[in-house]
């Protein structure tokens, strides 16, 4: 078994090319994949160290799962025993995708771990917030607004989940309480993947459920500026448009600028040239006036990223 980083420079090279090499077969797009390489001293403790990692991420509609599943299947074959190089090539979910029942959320007035399975002919709006995030607030009390007006029109017909994502639940109960928003049905995160599987990346972010248990919006909630009539037109079996209603665009493959005086990073010079600096660093270990010259900093690193 081999790590990445202890692979030798030609080798750690000619690995990433033949990954890409796979991404550019499978018609993948654009992906970033990133290759890093620190130098790290601690003059204080008289350490020297060396990190190198290579990341591979590229987020796939949930139509394309059968291609995410065939490229990770050859870029496992193609890593065989090396280890140390993260990927992560997969496919979320989105709007025009069918609702995934998420599990493993608590009810914030009971205890133990229950699931949100959608029932076919009610409309939702999911909340992901935190009672931390002040643009959560807004929203939140809007959610409330709504319910107040409309609360029994919307009776069997429309849901409102406000799903938290803090790391305690008591603190959300008391959130809750103190803002008198105890009428927005209220759920803790908790061990959820929920947010990894809708690729919910930051908050506050909605998500809206069709009478059919499809996804009819997902994003940030100032998107959709009238919610109330989302929520009407949906209970009355409209479909939603415009920004966040439908798949992300698919991205196009584009020669972008370059800017004036570009010229190609020689690898193997910048690699000779963090050899010549390793040698100093490494020679740095040994150098007790230094050593005592670090006492008095609150920090004393020398750190090389490549």
């Amino acid at each position: 078994m081999s790590e990445f980083k202890t692979l030798e420079t030609q080798a750690q090279t000619d690995l990433i090319e033949k990954l890409g090499a796979i991404l550019k077969d499978n018609d993948c797009g654009d992906v970033a994949i990133s290759q890093s390489k620190e130098l790290v001293f601690n003059a204080s403790a008289q350490t020297y160290e060396e990190n190198v990692s290579v990341s591979i991420k590229k987020d796939f509609p949930a139509a394309e799962l059968e291609k995410c599943v065939k490229v990770m299947a050859e870029i496992i074959t193609a890593l065989g025993d090396v280890k140390g190089v993260n990927v992560e090539i997969v496919s979320k979910l989105g709007a025009g995708d069918p609702y995934e029942t998420i599990t493993k959320v608590e009810d914030c007035s009971k205890e133990g771990e229950v699931e949100l399975a959608h029932i076919k002919g009610q409309v939702w709006l999911i909340d992901f917030w935190a009672t931390w995030c002040p643009p959560c607030q807004a929203p939140m009390q809007h959610n409330v607004d709504m319910l107040a007006k409309r609360g029994e029109d919307w009776k069997d017909k429309v849901r409102i989940i406000g799903l938290s994502i803090d790391s305690e639940k008591e603190s959300v109960n008391t959130h809750m309480k103190n803002k008198k928003w105890e009428s927005v049905e209220s759920f803790f995160r908790g061990k959820s993947e929920c947010s990894k599987v809708y690729s919910v990346n930051g908050v506050p972010h909605v998500m809206i459920i069709d009478k059919e248990g499809k996804i009819a919006f997902k994003g940030h909630p100032a998107n959709r500026p009238n919610l109330e009539q989302d929520l009407d037109d949906l209970a009355a079996g409209k479909a939603l448009t415009g920004e966040g209603t439908g798949p992300a665009p698919k991205e196009e493959e584009s020669d972008s600028a370059v800017p004036e005086g570009f010229s190609e990073m020689d690898k193997a010079q910048v690699y000779r040239e963090l050899d010549d600096n390793k040698k100093v660093l490494e020679g740095f270990t040994k150098d007790e006036s230094l050593k005592e010259s670090a006492k008095d900093c609150p920090r004393a690193f020398c750190v090389i990223v490549f």
